[in-house]
């Protein structure tokens, strides 16, 4: 029997008897979580973008070698243990048994080599490992070897950091892909595969239950543990307009909102067949961001007058909608993070400072500030407007240029064509000078968009790196932030949370710093 014959044969077979009265159909939409994301990304590979649609995609088709649980200690996931040298110098992670990808073929050592090697040529904490690294290998087909040339403390959390870009592992054959070309075939070992055929880009991905995934045998603690594919389908679905996604939950047609206006919120409270809960305390944090290739901020006497400028009570009701969802923070490591510090930083707003400084640098004021403006990410878009604003206020010539996330993405990868952008950024992915890709220093073209360039904040992210102790490494973390905010690489525009919702018949749905979307059941 040919094997797709045999697998169709299988699948006949596996099919669950139906119970009186109830149509296939049924039985299928039983068995299928429908997921409504803040956007659906278009970018398919984890390696290639910090943004947290992909992120968030890649959680469900692809896994990593460790994980952090809520005490962000770093535990294993794929690896079954680690060991390392006496001087740390040398760590190896070995894996579990029966682990496989999608396409059949079963995880080896290589695969991860491959994979962590491409990974950090594309992330800022990863970049800062791989200087520090002689090699990363594969001594066996069960083990992934990091042997260290110089001092890096940080290889556990480096492999277990849950945000954008997150460590990923991938066939080799894929992870060979130059990090500057996008993998378009997502083959992972996670609990869902991707099903190429329904795919329909800036439309849906649907995804199907991958059965050759083995759970951990702990408990699921945010990214780590077991990750159980409860629904035999995902199905994530773009539905930009927010009142049509209100709409659907309500009656049924989708069962998970990612993110929400606080606005609509009323609304969902009210329904008791609905259920709305911020899943990550910690949030995020609005970013304004600056292009220091082109003028007017190539200046740094420009990027401090508009940060002097910022009010970040005009920003956080766009995005957080309630008060209590929102608080004014102005350390670019967040908020109640351990390297918290605003050393550096404007403290309140200064507008006819910030007008003072402008005229002293003596910039044109006329020449158009484009503003690349993600119109259909309602997390992000608010900022955009209030920025406009404020620049027109400070005399600039102000060219919003609006357009949708994904052309978004393209447009400020590019290194000219616009001066800002916003986004935001989950605050576990900021709360470290090698965590926060927007503390990168190297410049154009390896830095992320932006592209500052600093020898003095490099210097400094490699001794955080090399550092020995928690003590110094949050002395070294202070420097580096007052450096990066006197030099202006970008403005926090605040910290705050959003709501997600969900059908109420939904359970054990998990919280973390990311839309997980394993475990969950509907009904008990």
């Amino acid at each position: 029997m040919h094997r797709r014959s045999l697998l169709a044969a299988t699948s006949i077979l596996a099919a669950p008897a139906l119970l009186p009265g109830t149509s296939r159909a049924q039985a299928s939409r039983a068995s299928t979580l429908r997921v409504v994301p803040e956007t659906l990304t278009t970018i398919l590979d984890p390696h290639f973008t910090t943004s947290f649609t992909t992120r968030d995609f890649a959680y469900l088709v692809f896994d990593t070698l460790l994980a952090v649980n809520d005490k962000w200690e770093p535990v294993p996931q794929m690896a079954e243990r680690w060991e390392t040298s006496p001087d740390g110098m040398e760590w190896r992670f070995i894996l579990r048994d029966g682990l496989t990808f999608h396409d059949g073929s079963p995880v080896t050592g290589e695969d991860c080599a491959a994979s962590l090697r491409r990974w950090a040529q594309r992330d800022a904490l990863g970049s800062v490992m791989l200087r520090a690294s002689e090699a990363i290998d594969a001594p066996d087909a069960k083990t992934v070897r990091i042997k260290l040339k110089q001092p890096f403390g940080l290889v556990l959390q480096a492999l277990s950091k849950p945000g954008a870009m997150v460590p990923m592992i991938m066939p080799k054959r894929l992870a060979e892909t130059p990090p500057n070309r996008p993998v378009t075939e997502p083959i992972g070992s996670g609990p869902y595969r991707f099903v190429a055929a329904e795919y329909r880009p800036g439309d849906r991905i649907v995804l199907a239950r991958h059965e050759g995934y083995r759970p951990r045998a702990e408990a699921s603690v945010w990214a780590s543990g077991a990750k159980r594919p409860s629904f035999e389908r995902v199905e994530l679905i773009a539905m930009p307009d927010v009142s049509g996604q209100v709409s659907a939950l309500t009656t049924g047609e989708v069962d998970y909102l990612e993110r929400l206006p606080a606005d609509v919120l009323p609304i969902l409270e009210r329904n008791r067949q609905v259920k709305v809960q911020v899943v990550s305390s910690y949030g995020y944090q609005g970013i304004m961001r600056f292009n220091h290739l082109l003028p007017p901020f190539d200046d740094v006497r420009v990027r401090r007058a508009v940060m002097m400028a910022v009010d970040q009570a005009d920003y956080l009701p766009g995005v957080a909608g309630r008060d209590e969802y929102a608080r004014e923070c102005r350390s670019m490591y967040g908020c109640g993070t351990p390297y918290e510090t605003t050393a550096g930083m404007p403290l309140k707003p200064d507008l006819e400072g910030a007008k003072r400084l402008l005229r002293e640098s003596g910039v044109d004021l006329s020449r158009p500030v484009v503003i690349i403006h993600a119109a259909d990410a309602p997390g992000i878009a608010s900022l955009g407007l209030v920025s406009q604003d404020l620049l027109t206020k400070l005399g600039f010539n102000v060219d919003l240029q609006s357009m949708d996330l994904n052309t978004f993405f393209g447009r400020r990868a590019r290194q000219d064509g616009w001066n800002m952008f916003h986004s935001t950024n989950t605050v576990p992915d900021m709360q470290t000078p090698l965590q926060n890709a927007y503390m990168e220093a190297s410049g154009a073209p390896a830095g992320f968009a932006g592209w500052p360039k600093d020898e003095e904040v490099q210097a400094g992210r490699a001794a955080f790196a090399a550092a020995g102790s928690e003590a110094e490494r949050k002395a070294i973390a202070e420097t580096i932030h007052r450096r990066v905010a006197e030099q202006a690489f970008y403005m926090p525009l605040g910290q705050f949370v959003t709501a997600s919702a969900w059908r109420a018949e939904l359970t054990d749905v998990p919280a973390g710093p990311a839309m997980f979307l394993w475990n969950i059941r509907r009904g008990r």
